[in-house]
């Protein structure tokens, strides 16, 4: 592992063996491609990897911000087919083999997280198990598409190391790695983002939607965190109206605690599952 400094976390470059490997063996499978088309026209990628036995659960996996659509879960993809569990694995629009120009932090993809999940629905029978998680952008695109009307057989979230809006993460950023004023740039960009892409910054927050959400979640953040703040899931954990768990990891840095912990973490999600599964 690369040496640290004090107080620094786990990063990805910590596991970066760990994470080719796991990409490597999920490609192996052979996983099948899909394809939909999306609300607005785009054509949206996501690979299924069935789970080896006749099975009724299904992982819905949303990876995160500029990830490759594989890196993000690539420790838990053998132990979740393992498991059992058939693994639905989007590209987010803008990524890897999905279309799209802009990346919309959760606003627009939430309905891209809906339709799969449908998908997942049509293809598996209303009888099934889904559960869906998510890394980073991918967790709060999960908590955003609550506000949608999931199908039923959405059993539980798994949210891991997710923002609250828009806002809130590209002030952090803003003020921490950028040091920048937050008036008018915060203005000025976001009357630029609202024209190019179509949304705006606080347009959606998981913090609105959670107060009333029903679907058990299980909160996952690394305590190292400093890309999106440990904060942020302790709120959205907060404003949850229904079923909650909450993991901290505390030497995780951002989308790590699967690999800093993964005993921990496993039976965590693990025992999660199985407690709402029908």
């Amino acid at each position: 592992m690369p040496e640290l400094k004090a107080g620094q976390g786990l990063t990805f470059d910590c596991f970066r063996d760990k994470i080719d490997e796991g990409i490597a063996w999920f490609k192996a499978q052979q996983p099948e491609k899909i394809t939909l088309t999306s609300y607005d026209g785009l054509r949206l990628s996501a690979y299924l990897l069935p789970a080896q036995t006749d099975s009724n659960k299904v992982l819905l996996l949303m990876h995160g911000y500029r990830a490759d659509g594989y890196s993000d879960f690539a420790g838990l993809f053998k132990f979740y087919h393992d498991q059992g569990y058939h693994l639905l694995v989007p590209h987010q629009r803008s990524h890897a083999d999905s279309e799209g120009k802009y990346i919309c932090f959760g606003v627009k993809e939430r309905f891209d997280c809906k339709m799969w999940a449908e998908y997942a629905v049509r293809r598996f029978g209303k009888d099934c198990n889904l559960y869906m998680s998510g890394i980073s952008m991918g967790s709060s695109t999960v908590l955003m598409a609550v506000g949608l009307g999931l199908p039923e057989n959405v059993r539980g979230i798994i949210a891991d190391c997710g923002f609250t809006s828009p806002y809130d993460i590209f002030r952090h950023v803003m003020q921490l790695q950028f040091k920048l004023p937050l008036f008018p740039l915060m203005n000025l960009t976001e009357a630029v983002n609202r024209k190019k892409a179509g949304f705006g910054y606080k347009d959606v927050s998981t913090l609105d939607i959670l107060k009333n959400c029903s679907i058990p979640i299980l909160f996952i953040h690394g305590e190292k965190d400093e890309f999106v703040p440990t904060q942020m899931t302790l709120d959205n954990y907060s404003a949850c109206a229904g079923p909650k768990e909450l993991l901290i990891v505390p030497e995780a840095a951002h989308g790590t605690s699967n690999f800093v912990e993964p005993v921990r973490y496993r039976e965590t999600v693990l025992r999660f599952m199985k407690k709402y599964e029908k």
